[in-house]
């Protein structure tokens, strides 16, 4: 058992800021770790809570995605101050500003005026940054295995094999780093939810994340999350964000089922493991193990080859 399969208990703030705004003041983000892995349908799902509401106009915000250009601008106003100058001791203030005035942008796009807005985002890329400019949001980051998420990926939008599996490998890194800080720091800690789990028991894990967020549990209808529609998926022929019922054969923890052992060894070489690290068990057999360290040392040289040679090598499932 990781980290990742203990419930976190619910948070207690040990810093003054963290305590200014209730559960009702504070917005709710919901993160993919990349496209693909359930933003859109945890997002939906959340937004059917009661208390909860959609923006108007900001289908996916991208807010969070773009702070590290925000702490960019600060850092570069700071490096035009002269070093004596003790408006440096105020940078700190400056971030909270600015991310008081994104609050303020968000709060004008709020469709219902007194309940909790639900924002969604598939990227992680920013959460560094969430404790300087946007200290009171809960976030919640959706994570789902690396193979299927790739595997939809190149079936919705044509990604290529290798930079898909780097950028998973990329995007969970951030999430570990940023939670570790977090925890070091006392802070509220993410809310994170396997795909998987939400897939096999929305409404059980829906009221784990309300417990978390400062929801009432009670507030959802678990008829309707039982019958909850899909969008986007991989399996329909052009993929579309209209909803779509659930056919008998939809089966999304599947994806990647028919990819071979040496794809599956190649996505694990990729990533460094990391697998393991969200409590993942990655189906390979590790027969021909030698061989595939070989295979994998060819692979990674591909880009001091001529280009020829990188399209006659290129990765293929």
């Amino acid at each position: 058992m990781t980290a990742l399969d203990r419930p976190a208990e619910p948070h207690t703030p040990e810093t003054p800021e963290e305590g200014d705004a209730s559960a009702a003041d504070r917005p709710i983000f919901v993160l993919g770790l990349m496209p693909r892995t359930g933003t859109n349908y945890l997002g939906r799902m959340l937004r059917t809570h009661r208390d909860c509401t959609t923006a108007k106009t900001l289908y996916e915000d991208f807010l969070l995605h773009s702070l590290p250009d925000l702490d960019d601008y600060v850092e570069s106003i700071a490096m035009s101050w002269r070093k004596h100058w003790p408006c440096h001791g105020r940078l700190d203030e400056l971030r909270g500003r600015l991310g008081g005035a994104l609050m303020t942008f968000l709060e004008d796009d709020v469709r219902t005026p007194g309940k909790r807005p639900v924002f969604k985002t598939p990227s992680v890329r920013g959460i560094d940054r969430i404790e300087h400019y946007l200290p009171q949001a809960d976030v919640v980051i959706v994570l789902r295995q690396g193979p299927a998420t790739i595997e939809s990926g190149m079936r919705s939008f044509g990604w290529d094999f290798e930079s898909a599996c780097r950028r998973w490998a990329r995007a969970v890194n951030t999430v570990l780093a940023a939670a570790e800080r977090r925890k070091e720091k006392g802070l509220r800690p993410f809310t994170l939810v396997r795909y998987e789990d939400l897939a096999g028991d929305s409404a059980t894990v829906l009221e784990h994340v309300a417990l978390q967020v400062g929801l009432d549990r009670s507030g959802f209808d678990r008829g309707r999350l039982k019958a909850f529609p899909v969008y986007g998926s991989s399996q329909q022929e052009n993929v579309n964000w209209q909803p779509a019922t659930k056919e008998a054969d939809f089966n999304p923890l599947d994806r990647a089922a028919h990819w071979p052992a040496h794809a599956i060894r190649r996505f694990d070489h990729l990533s460094h493991g990391l697998s393991a690290r969200l409590g993942y068990d990655l189906p390979s057999d590790r027969s021909g193990a030698r061989f595939s360290a070989a295979r994998q040392r060819l692979h990674d040289a591909r880009g001091r080859l001529p280009w020829r040679l990188r399209r006659l090598l290129r990765y293929r499932l």
